[in-house]
Order: C-alpha cells, then sequence, then structure tokens
C-alpha cells in the first residue's frame, strides 16, 4: 500500500521535469562556420540582428550555448566584394537573398525571416514593405547596352504600277544595334512624284512613301568593320499614279494603308563614328491602289456635250528602291 504514493510522486517529478524542459525549449540559430565568409564580430552582429527578425515575428531565440532547441535555423554568408549573399536554412525550407554591403544586411534578414515563418516567396508583398526594401531592389536593372546611329539615304526608285516609274528617292532614319540583332525605325522615305514622257506624247507620274517603318535587322558579322545585314518589318504610307494622252483620256490611281517591307545592305566604316551603306528596299502593299480612267469621245457634229466614260480597276503596286546612305553617331 506504501508503494502508490511513491509513485504518484515519481510520475509527478517525471512530468514536472518533462514540461519544464518543453517549457524550457526555444528556437536556436546557428551560423555555418566553415562556409560563412564574414569576420568574427560580423557574425556575432549577424547572430544579434537574426535573432532580434525572429523575435519580432513572435519567436523566442536561445541566447545561450546548450540551450534546448525546439527548431534550428542556420545562416551563412557568401561575400564576394561588396556583394553577400545570405543563406538561411530552417524547418521550413531555405531562403537566399543578396546584400550590397554591410550596411544592406537587416533589410535582407528580414525578408528571409519573413519568407521561411510565412512561406512566402522572396520578394513578394507578402514579405515587403517600406522598411525591408534592400538596396538590390533599389536598384534599376542593369541592361544590354545598345548601338546608335542616325541616317540619311539618298537613291533611286522604281514603281512597278501597270507601267514602270523611276525617279529619285530619299528617307531618314536612326538604326539601333544589340550586337547580331538591330531596330531600325525610318521615317518620310518618299519617291516624290516626277513626270515621265511630254506634254504632246502623254505624261505618266508616280509617287510613293513610307511615312513610318520600323524594321527587326540581322548583322551577319555584328564585331567586324564591314557587314552584310538583312530584315523586314512594317510601315505605314501610299502609292499614287496618274497617266494621260492629251485630251484622249487621262487615270488616276490612290492608296493607303499597311505596307510590309524587305531590306538588304551592306555597311562600311563600322569602327568609326561615320558609316556609310548601300541598301536595297522592297515595299509590298497590303491594298491595292484604285485606277479611275476617263475616256473622252469626240463630239458629234451639233456641238453637244458627250459625258466620258469611267473604268474603275484595282491594281497591285509593289516598289523598290536602292539607296546609298550615312550614319553618325554621337560621342558617348
Amino acid at each position: 500500500m506504501r508503494s502508490h504514493p511513491i509513485r504518484l510522486i515519481l510520475c509527478s517529478l517525471v512530468l514536472t521535469v518533462a514540461a519544464a524542459r518543453a517549457a524550457t525549449a526555444q528556437t536556436c540559430v546557428v551560423i555555418d562556420e566553415k562556409r560563412d565568409m564574414l569576420a568574427e564580430s560580423d557574425r556575432k552582429a549577424a547572430f544579434v540582428l537574426v535573432g532580434k527578425q525572429f523575435e519580432t515575428a513572435g519567436v523566442t531565440i536561445a541566447d545561450a550555448a546548450g540551450a534546448a532547441c525546439r527548431s534550428t535555423y542556420t545562416i551563412f554568408h557568401v561575400r564576394l566584394g561588396s556583394t553577400i549573399i545570405v543563406t538561411l536554412t530552417g524547418p521550413e525550407g531555405t531562403r537566399e537573398g543578396t546584400a550590397l554591403g554591410l550596411d544592406d544586411l537587416p533589410a535582407v534578414y528580414s525578408q528571409l525571416v519573413r519568407s521561411l515563418l510565412t512561406n512566402k516567396p522572396m520578394g513578394s508583398l507578402a514579405v515587403l514593405d517600406r522598411t525591408n526594401v534592400s538596396a538590390v531592389q533599389d536598384v534599376p536593372p542593369r541592361r544590354v547596352q545598345s548601338e546608335g546611329a542616325g541616317y540619311a539615304r539618298l537613291g533611286q526608285a522604281t514603281v512597278f504600277g501597270p507601267k514602270t516609274h523611276s525617279g529619285a528617292s530619299f528617307g531618314f532614319g536612326y538604326r539601333a544595334e544589340f550586337n547580331r540583332l538591330g531596330l531600325d525605325v525610318s521615317f518620310l522615305n518618299l519617291q516624290p512624284e516626277g513626270n515621265d514622257g511630254s506634254y504632246y506624247g502623254g505624261r505618266d507620274s508616280a509617287s510613293t512613301a513610307s511615312l513610318v517603318k520600323m524594321e527587326g535587322l540581322m548583322f551577319t558579322n555584328p564585331t567586324g568593320n564591314r557587314t552584310a545585314y538583312f530584315g523586314g518589318g512594317l510601315s505605314y504610307g501610299w502609292t499614287t499614279l496618274h497617266s494621260s494622252n492629251m485630251d484622249m483620256w487621262y487615270s488616276n490611281s490612290r492608296g493607303a494603308g499597311l505596307q510590309g517591307e524587305l531590306t538588304a545592305g551592306y555597311e562600311l566604316a563600322r569602327v568609326t563614328s561615320v558609316r556609310l551603306f548601300v541598301q536595297a528596299d522592297a515595299t509590298l502593299p497590303f491594298y491595292k491602289v484604285e485606277q479611275e480612267t476617263f475616256t473622252f469621245v469626240t463630239p458629234p457634229s451639233n456641238g453637244r456635250y458627250v459625258t466620258p466614260t469611267v473604268d474603275v480597276q484595282q491594281k497591285y503596286v509593289p516598289s523598290l528602291a536602292v539607296s546609298v546612305g550615312i550614319g553618325w553617331q554621337r560621342r558617348r
């Protein structure tokens, strides 16, 4: 009978000790010294700062060696120049952040701890606030440097309508190069209207325009002093034709809209700030010009007016221009 009180006392002691140990179990933060690249004094500061971030989130951190740890978080820093990559690993997984110098570490610690405890990715709005944006996140992203040049060109264009019409052409633009690829934006690519023939034999004229043209280009030798290039794109423009035969008949044609553009060329003196190029441009309209032909009938002997006959047709009118251009760059 006496053994029952002793058993009760022993059980009470065991439960009390277990409860005390459970009550003293805390979260531990450990620095992986084998992989960590901070100085000893900076490690101590890192330990304190990371612990404060956990305590801010409501997690108690053990501050004495040998304390009972309910869960353990391991942190280490890899340093290269002023860039410090921080890795924090815990029961929830691993998170990694980048700091620009020691002063940027507190913001990164804040994001790492919040990301692990909330199971949200680094950089998400659930992790960020106005107190923990890191310097890396505040720096504009880097871009690949492009090389640009303005240019003007002058040449000869041919319009392939019911008849072939040729005349001078010119244009202006800007070309940006990204190594092998390039972007060409040009404007006022015109072949002004010119007359073919004479007053007695009739007159024929044509004009084309690509007011705004955008093309993608590819350079076959982007690092060379000279290179061939080719590409294509879209433009907006119009085409007009006019033809007449003294007082017997005349026709007017006009169309406007989107146009397909194909370009091939060869560029010289690319290592200088002034470069030369020879270029061929084919313009393929996505529209047809509407041709109205008016034919005059000889009035009868009584002198009454006779209405001319009108014939309306649609014609597809592409064009081709070959030009020589000069490009120039401003010094940086």
